[in-house]
């Protein structure tokens, strides 16, 4: 909690202590206005002895207090809010910052839905979960201070009765509390598994539908939200005993003091020590009433307060989280001119062997190509090469240089790369091409999409590079990967890597494509992974992987000559 969320808590604590003031002011206030109507006797009976003055001006104080008391609540309702917010705002922005931080492995580990739902559904119950525990956390404190003083001013006897009995209330709410618990822990759980269902198979729709399996995932997902509604009832159920067990110890607390209240009333003449009257019974019923009144509230938000709890909990845990480590510490100001890789190797899983022993080296200018079956390591290559994982053993040369020694933001700068999955945003097409450089004129990002072969689209679109576009829309596959493509050329990095850039175009954007990677690659090193081995016949090294090993290594005649696994794996695509 920093120094500006304690001021805006203590000025909201301000806020509602005006508003207690007048409104516990008010019972008394009514009290002594009944007692000034008259009076009881020795013959227990009541003798109407009206003050007009006092009366008048009791109420009249009381109507002030009300209309003081309304706006000092709306102030203090006010400043929960603000308070929430800030803090809410604040957290999302902690969370949004760790995802984008965390290293590559983390995301993997986790599920795209628990991601989601910590930014979204976990960051609402915490702002739900503050507001209404802040609110009534602050208020019943000072409410029940206040009361606590008040009833004691009334009748010290009643007083100490009530707050003898009030812990039974504690106890009995605890006590519904930790059955509870257990029950929303597991509804949040719940929760992720739908949600990470939904979100796979909204991202899959197209597939689901070509393959008719539309029934199976509807009865998947009814399975699971089933299992949701079941928790979420049980949670609801349990937790929702609190209010009325509260409120139960509460309203018999309060027909003992009223039984209690009587009694001293009718022996009050006799007993001076236990000076009661009606209108001071009528005052301590409503302050029993308003000390009570916290307790019921607080467990009324109990469901909130145990939602909030466990997903601050799982907020906190991602927040927890280390950063990617990166332990560089030099810049890399020259050209990459060499990458080795020696004896290099790792695996994701310590019980999988994937790469051993890998060494390569890579010269400036050179168009080295990686084929092989699929979990062969050609992608795990570039995953260690750009240090989203770093190897388990052996090193990676940057111009002769240890690369973990290079800030990985250095490291970086160097590269450039263009995947199979092309990542469109939703917004205009010039601001998707200088996405990763920033500021830069329209005449180099026009400059940029005419190298990319895309230009000519571009001014066909309706805004031409004004035009909204997003993964969905504007653009076909092979122009949302000529776009990022130009983005490629933007950005003109000395090593470019083309993962599997074309495996899912036509063969006319293929074409242009290609066309495009020819502008892209003149004098840079490249390093290409392709399925369609025809699109790498002028590499000039190229590297047959399989089970992370280099069984072949070569230019495509040289290897098509040895009639050996890439031989096969080259004659197999025109069988």
């Amino acid at each position: 909690m920093n120094r500006e969320m304690k001021k805006n808590i203590l000025i909201a604590a301000f806020y509602i202590l005006i508003f207690l003031i007048c409104q516990l002011l008010t019972p008394f206030l009514i009290g002594r206005t009944i007692d000034s109507l008259g009076y009881i006797d020795k013959d227990n009976i009541f003798i109407y002895q009206i003050d007009s003055y006092k009366v008048v001006l009791y109420l009249s104080l009381c109507i002030t207090l009300s209309f003081i008391g309304v706006i000092f609540n709306f102030l203090f309702d006010y400043s929960v809010g603000k308070i929430t917010q800030r803090y809410v705002r604040d957290l999302r922005v902690k969370v949004f910052k760790k995802i984008t931080s965390v290293s590559i492995k983390t995301i993997h580990d986790k599920e795209i839905g628990d991601l989601l739902q910590l930014e979204i559904s976990d960051i609402e119950n915490v702002q739900n979960g503050i507001y209404s525990v802040l609110k009534q956390l602050v208020l019943g404190i000072l409410q029940i201070a206040i009361t606590v003083i008040m009833m004691f001013v009334t009748n010290w006897l009643l007083a100490l009765t009530v707050i003898l009995l009030s812990p039974l209330s504690i106890l009995v709410s605890k006590f519904v509390a930790s059955f509870s618990h257990k029950y929303f822990s597991k509804q949040a759980k719940d929760m992720t598994s739908l949600t990470s269902y939904s979100l796979e198979t909204l991202s899959n729709a197209e597939l689901v539908q070509s393959l008719n399996y539309q029934d199976e995932c509807q009865s998947i997902f009814e399975k699971k939200d089933d299992c949701l509604s079941k928790t979420s009832k049980v949670a609801q159920f349990s937790s929702s005993w609190v209010n009325p067990s509260t409120r139960l110890v509460n309203n018999i607390i309060y027909c003992l003091v009223g039984i209690l209240g009587i009694i001293l009333i009718l022996f009050s003449p006799a007993v001076s020590l236990f000076n009661m009257t009606i209108g001071r019974l009528s005052t301590f019923l409503t302050y029993t009433s308003q000390y009570s009144k916290p307790f019921n509230e607080i467990s009324s938000v109990f469901a909130e307060a145990e939602n909030a709890k466990y997903s601050l909990k799982r907020i906190q845990e991602f927040l927890a989280l280390s950063d990617d480590v990166d332990d560089g510490e030099e810049d890399l100001n020259e050209e990459i001119k060499s990458i080795v890789f020696e004896d290099m190797s790792f695996s994701y899983s310590k019980n999988k062997k994937l790469i051993e022993h890998f060494s390569l080296e890579i010269k400036k200018g050179m168009k080295v190509a990686i084929v092989g079956e699929t979990g062969a390591g050609k992608s795990t290559l570039i995953n260690l090469l750009m240090r989203f994982y770093d190897p388990d053993s052996g090193r990676i040369l940057i111009n002769n240089k240890d690369y973990t020694k290079i800030k990985k933001t250095e490291l970086r700068k160097h590269f450039s790369m263009v995947l199979q999955e092309t990542w469109i945003f939703k917004g205009t097409v010039e601001e998707n091409i200088k996405y990763a450089k920033g500021e830069c004129s329209i005449e180099e990002i026009k400059e940029a999409a005419i190298k990319a072969n895309c230009d000519s689209f571009i001014q066909t679109l309706p805004s031409g590079y004004d035009t909204l576009v997003s993964s969905k829309e504007g653009l076909s596959q092979g122009e949302r990967q000529m776009v990022t493509i130009a983005r490629i050329m933007l950005l003109n990095n000395e090593v470019v890597i083309l993962d599997e850039a074309t495996s899912n175009v036509d063969t006319r954007s293929e074409k242009r494509i290609n066309d495009a990677f020819d502008k892209l690659l003149k004098g840079k090193t490249s390093i290409v992974i392709a399925h369609r081995l025809s699109t790498i016949k002028e590499a000039d090294v190229i590297l047959v992987i399989k089970k992370g090993q280099i069984v072949e290594q070569g230019n495509h005649y040289q290897l098509l000559n040895k009639k050996g696994y890439y031989y096969q794996l080259f004659s197999s695509q025109f069988k």
